[in-house]
């Protein structure tokens, strides 16, 4: 059984080539689930392509939002419900934190079906909100603190019941100016804001859910 180590998150991503020299070693193969990259999609359809030994999904984290960890199993099942039974898909039922030492065991894995899992009647439509918030998790925002902040934003506005109600937070790449990182892009307002800390994020709040 061939090993496919996912990373989960945005952040994630930008470490895939530290995960990619390590795998290698233990004779895995690395994909992305978002962000640049390998991407997920892409390395089934090689793997496929080389031949038809099972395959075992298992989801690699740096941070702490698992949020993202169900999409491994969902965007797995779509490309076997689009592709056709070209490989055997088992999926780990808990991501690995940080770079692994040793590749972990298939005997809790589970095994995928095909299935539609991309759509959903509840994602038909935008989100009611008013306002929509973008923090930079690219490479010199992460490295500025950008993890800390968009947690600090997560849990000041969903104290104030605005999150996903009337402001949408959303990660992103790059999007400038890096040398004010970590930045914070408020819409519909086009305000590109930053450095934004822990620290400032209770008067944004405030400013954003008045």
């Amino acid at each position: 059984m061939r090993t496919l180590l996912v990373t989960l998150a945005l952040s994630d991503a930008a470490r895939w080539p530290e995960l990619a020299e390590v795998a290698g070693g233990l004779g895995a193969d690395v994909a992305v689930l978002q962000g640049e990259g390998p991407e997920l999609v892409n390395q089934l359809d090689e793997l496929a392509g080389l031949g038809s030994e099972p395959v075992h999904l298992v989801g690699v984290t740096f941070g702490d939002d698992l949020g993202p960890a169900s999409w491994l199993g969902r965007v797995a099942r779509w490309w076997l419900d689009s592709r056709g039974p070209l490989l055997e898909l088992w999926c780990s039922r808990r991501p690995l934190r940080g770079l692994p030492g040793e590749l972990p065991c298939p005997g809790e894995a589970r095994r995928l079906g095909p299935r539609d899992s991309l759509t959903n009647p509840n994602w038909e439509q935008p989100p009611p909100v008013s306002r929509q918030v973008l923090v930079c998790r690219g490479p010199r925002c992460n490295a500025k603190g950008a993890p800390e902040t968009q947690e600090a934003l997560s849990r000041a506005l969903a104290e104030a019941g605005a999150l996903d109600e009337s402001v949408l937070l959303t990660a992103t790449g790059c999007c400038y100016p890096c040398n004010r990182a970590p930045v914070v892009v408020a819409q519909p307002d086009m305000e590109w804001l930053g450095p934004v800390t822990p620290d400032d994020v209770p008067a944004l709040v405030k400013r954003l859910t008045r």
